[in-house]
Formats: structure tokens, sequence, C-alpha cells
């Protein structure tokens, strides 16, 4: 059985963004070790979550090229995260909204389990397929 390790954001976004080269060496050698099966990475969702903030907001990076860079990672053979196909969707619905992340995962959540939101924020009706109940 493969070592597992959970990561923090910081070895993400400097695996994703090469801009310190020790940093991303080390990041890389994980990687690798996850690519060998020798590792498994573990991702929280919170982490999933903190990763889009700071590309987003640190970095600048598009919705686009943040979803997919995550999207890639998070689909890697030796990376978890728990229930990755709603991560997936969230991923998607942010690539294609102007929602916050955790706005887009709480509907891909409510969708895949088939469970209402309740919530103030408008933004939630945008997604056609979430039922929003206030009441």
């Amino acid at each position: 059985m493969s070592q597992r390790r959970l990561v923090d954001t910081n070895l993400i976004v400097r695996y994703l963004v090469q801009d310190h080269d020790k940093h991303a060496k080390a990041a890389g050698k994980l990687y690798d070790a996850c690519d060998r099966g020798d590792l498994v990475i573990v991702v929280l969702a919170v982490v999933l979550a903190e990763c889009v903030f700071v590309l987003e907001s640190f970095y600048g990076h598009s919705r686009a090229d943040i979803a997919s860079a995550l999207g890639r990672l998070i689909s890697s053979p030796g990376v978890e995260i728990t229930e990755v196909t709603i991560h997936l969707d969230a991923l998607n619905r942010y690539k294609g909204t102007k929602a916050h992340f955790v706005d887009c995962l709480i509907a891909a959540t409510a969708v895949a389990k088939k469970v209402p939101v309740s919530t103030f924020d408008q933004d939630f009706r945008k997604f056609v397929d979430v039922r929003v109940e206030t009441e």
C-alpha cells in the first residue's frame, strides 16, 4: 500500500505556478512519486477551494486556466479527493460563471445529492439545475 500525504495549498500552488524554484522542485518530486504509484496525495475540499482563491486573487489566473489545472490535478490516479465528480462539476461551474468557487461547490453538491439549497444569495438561481428553498 502506498504512503498517503495530505497536501497544503502552498504545495499545490508552487507546483502549478513554478514561481519558487526550490519549492517547485520539491513539489514536483512529490507529484512524480504520486505518478509512479509510490505515494497518494490527499487533497481536502477546503484546500482545493483555497487554491482557487489564491490562483485567482493573488496570481490573477483566469477561471478557465484554474479549472483546467486543478481538474487535471484532482483527476490524476495518485490524487485522492472525496467525491471527485462533485469537485470536477464545481470546477466546471466555476469556469462557466462568475460565482464564487464555494458557491459552485455547494451547487454541485446539491445537484449530486438531490438536496435543495437554502440561501439568500441570488447567484444560486443562475444554476438552473439547483433547487433553492429559503422557507
